[in-house]
């Protein structure tokens, strides 16, 4: 539970939409999300540290003949969707922030124990 309110206190501290961040070039978008996640890491890691170097892992490390990191497959993927359901009237990306899309994916990877 700690874990989940310290994320989303981090999310708050900076929220930008998902559009906002869609807009951006495809740097600013590695460096909006590699941010984020050094900065979401750094603290888990204050109080674990084992969970730090596996969210970190999972967003840098590409498998062998994978041009991406699996986490930014998952990321990748979660933004796909989010596009489709709001083509459908169903999500408003003004009102939706990267950085709770990104927090999703981790706690999908590695729930609260």
């Amino acid at each position: 539970m700690k874990l989940m309110i310290a994320l989303l206190m981090l999310a708050t501290a900076q929220a930008e939409t998902v559009r906002t961040f869609e807009a951006r070039p495809v740097a600013e978008q590695a460096n909006v999300v590699s941010g984020f996640i050094e900065k979401m890491t750094a603290d888990i890691g204050k109080t674990n540290p084992k969970l730090m170097q596996a969210i970190r892992g999972w967003f840098t490390v590409k498998p062998e003949g994978q041009p991406v990191s699996d986490g930014v497959r998952k990321f990748s993927a979660e933004l796909a969707a989010l596009d489709e359901v709001a083509k459908e009237g169903r999500a408003d990306l003004d009102r939706i922030q990267i950085e709770g899309v990104i927090m999703k994916v981790v706690r999908d990877k590695f729930p609260p124990k």
